[in-house]
């Protein structure tokens, strides 16, 4: 098993609410993502996002399309994410979708998680199995 760390900084922030009533705001977000550290390499994401009456918690789902490298192995994966905003955390966990991988990802799994502020930089840990 190998134990990636380091941070991704989310950029480009586009979010659209789909639904929006006063106790219920659901949005889908498209945001680019830079990964840095034992990951380098970009991510285009999009995540529904479901909002409770005046935000002050949000919980959301999407996919990560990251390419890009992993030491000296290159290609693509997908991560399904999940997680929670509340009290001004996002705290998120992450699995490696099962077939995604390319390059010298393919048969690629493994999982892993972050929590993050709103300093726009975020420190994850994926554990992860290369074949």
């Amino acid at each position: 098993m190998t134990t990636a760390k380091g941070t991704i900084k989310h950029n480009n922030w586009d979010e659209q609410p789909y639904h929006d009533s006063k106790v219920q705001k659901g949005t889908i977000a498209r945001i680019d993502i830079v990964f840095s550290g034992d990951l380098t390499g970009d991510a285009r994401t999009a995540y529904a996002m479901a909002y409770n009456e005046g935000g002050a918690t949000c919980h959301y789902a999407g996919h990560l399309l990251f390419e890009g490298k992993l030491g000296a192995k290159s290609g693509s994966f997908t991560i399904f994410e999940q997680g929670v905003y509340e009290g001004g955390t996002a705290t998120s966990s992450w699995d490696i979708v099962a077939g995604s991988g390319t390059g010298d990802f393919a048969g690629i799994t493994g999982s892993g998680s972050y929590a993050a502020t709103h300093d726009n930089t975020v420190h994850y840990t994926l554990n992860c199995n290369l074949k």
